[in-house]
């Protein structure tokens, strides 16, 4: 059974692991481990771990902001900024991390945000965009080197 719950520092370390372990699947370009630390920061509505059992498998973190007149959201509305969400390899096929977002989504709109923008620069980034794209999220702009 898996449980979604709002994040407790308790679970920082393994929230940590799991953040380390992002990091080594090279999934991701530019990605740096998280602190416990920089974590912290993030104890509130917009931080939310999923369980297995007792095992932490995937977390999600999030920020309100404020526009200060973006393309599409604007200048003073609150939107959500979806920071990170990471779910175990051995889970991800488990709808997990539909779960995270959607929790996260769902605590924004109770709050009267209803306004959302993700980033994600995932190597793996045509599943990524069918991923969002369920939770009604819409292409914003593309950017690609070489």
């Amino acid at each position: 059974m898996i449980n979604v719950r709002k994040a407790r520092e308790v679970d920082l370390r393994k929230v940590v692991e799991l953040s380390e372990l992002w990091v080594a699947e090279c999934i991701t370009y530019g990605l740096g481990a998280n602190t416990e630390e920089l974590l912290q920061s993030y104890i509130g509505e917009y931080f939310w771990v999923a369980e297995v059992g007792s095992d932490i498998v995937g977390y999600i973190t999030g920020k309100i902001h404020v526009s200060d007149g973006l393309a599409v959201i604007a200048k003073g509305e609150r939107y959500l900024e979806v920071d990170e969400v990471y779910v175990h390899p051995q889970h991800r096929n488990g709808n997990i991390g539909h779960l995270l977002v959607d929790k996260l989504l769902q605590t924004a709109e109770g709050n009267g945000v209803t306004r959302s923008i993700v980033y994600s620069a995932s190597k793996q980034w045509q599943k990524i965009v069918g991923f969002y794209e369920k939770h009604g999220f819409t292409m914003w702009f593309v950017q690609m080197y070489r």
